[in-house]
């Protein structure tokens, strides 16, 4: 019978993560001939590479990418097992709990899911990333965050989704623009400069609903989020869009004011994404519920 331990489990998983063998034993608190060496193990056991090198970092091969999330998993089980003396208890919980969310997320939702949060566990800790669209899936499955809330639909039978709310887009523009009323017509709305928002953001609807309805639109600057949208709107003619809830917002603060795009585009579906595991993980389901409990069917921008 092969022989394997959980330690070289754990140097697959972090060689993984890293795709560095210094920064892997550095991590374990090995050398690196020792994290060489369980590798070394692991390829006869597998028989298989598990990781090629390719210039300065090392690529994991295909056998490598479908035994990472199942080792990951037991390995968090077991971690979990070992480190969990009693149930988990929010009250008095120190935990740090991650969570992705965009730039839209983080000014609309945050503030709700901070405050139940200190109520609930007033010890936890929460840490926030930007959301990175095309990282997210792989930042759950590695277990660098708890939870994803997003626009975009994360795919994989390993992730749940949960649905917390749709909310449509409207248009933005300066409270005073001379031309540009409540109502815009196609042709107004095509006569104007727009500013866009880059895709990586997860709100790339309005664009694809520009391309299939053949809206003609000039697009003069390209933000890489919406974070100051609204100071380039009050100091230009430019037309820009956002969530509803976010434009709303600085529309009734009388920074912008909203309006109805001229075409159709669907209504943005921001959901929350877990991993599924079939080691259930106490903490983040209870993450999971407070997130289902404070953003679900809550009009507010993601």
């Amino acid at each position: 019978m092969a022989q394997y331990d959980v330690g070289m489990v754990r140097v697959f998983v972090t060689v993984y993560e890293t795709l560095s063998v210094t920064t892997a034993a550095e991590r374990l608190f090995l050398t690196q001939p020792s994290v060489s060496y369980a590798l070394g193990k692991l390829r006869r056991l597998f028989g298989d590479e598990l990781f090629v090198r390719r210039g300065h970092r090392l690529v994991p091969t295909r056998r490598a990418e479908l035994l990472y999330p199942r080792l990951r998993e037991l390995l968090d089980g077991l971690d979990s097992a070992m480190g969990a003396s009693e149930a988990f208890e929010p009250a008095t919980s120190r935990r740090t709990f991650t969570i992705m969310l965009s730039d839209v997320g983080v000014t609309g939702l945050l503030p709700r899911v901070v405050a139940a949060m200190h109520e609930q566990s007033p010890s936890a800790r929460l840490w926030v990333g930007a959301l990175r669209v095309t990282q997210a899936s792989d930042a759950l499955r590695m277990g660098t965050v708890d939870a994803v809330v997003c626009t975009p639909q994360l795919e994989g039978d390993d992730l749940v989704r949960d649905f917390l709310f749709s909310q449509p887009y409207l248009g933005m523009c300066r409270t005073d623009h001379p031309r540009i009323g409540p109502r815009p017509s196609r042709a107004e709305y095509e006569a104007e400069q727009h500013v866009a928002v880059a895709a990586t953001t997860g709100h790339g609807v309005v664009a694809s609903s520009v391309r299939e309805h053949g809206i003609v639109r000039d697009v003069a600057l390209t933000l890489p989020s919406f974070t100051g949208i609204t100071n380039i709107l009050r100091v230009t003619d430019y037309l820009g869009f956002a969530p509803g809830s976010y434009a709303e917002r600085f529309s009734d603060r009388g920074e912008v004011r909203a309006f109805e795009l001229p075409f159709p585009v669907p209504a943005s579906a921001v959901s929350a994404y877990t991993m599924r595991r079939s080691i259930r993980s106490p903490e983040v389901e209870w993450f999971r519920g407070l997130l289902r409990s404070t953003l679900g069917e809550q009009q507010d921008g993601a």
